[in-house]
């Protein structure tokens, strides 16, 4: 969380340098976590839904391994994890009543992910 606080820390205190040092480092972030937001709103409120979501995932991720002192980031750990968002996108794209549940399921499927990594210990 060391690197939360540098960024709260640079905008108080309107450190311009270091934010466009932040941005430049991590555009690709930026801009994949803006498509999912926008995709996943079908263009409302894209940047909102970009930033919640990446808050979510990144954060609680970077605290649950450092918690659990494991990463997903595997190749098996990441064969889980594509191929559960792959089933749980497709399932929720084909229903017509819970298709707006699309973004929910995308981090959930995450989550469900590490848990089935960590259990299995792979």
């Amino acid at each position: 969380m060391g690197s939360l606080v540098e960024i709260f820390s640079a905008v108080a205190s309107l450190d311009i340098a270091f934010l466009l040092n932040h941005v430049e480092t991590y555009i690709f972030w930026f801009f994949g976590f803006y498509a999912a937001g926008y995709f996943f709103t079908d263009g409302k409120k894209a940047g909102i839904t970009a930033f919640v979501y990446g808050i979510i995932i990144l954060f609680t991720a970077q605290f649950i391994f450092e918690l659990l002192g494991f990463t997903i980031y595997t190749a098996i750990g990441l064969f889980i994890l594509y191929l559960g968002r792959l089933m749980v996108l497709t399932f929720l794209e084909t229903s017509k009543t819970l298709k707006g549940y699309i973004p929910l399921g995308y981090v959930l499927a995450f989550f469900a992910s590490v848990t089935i990594v960590s259990i299995a210990g792979l």
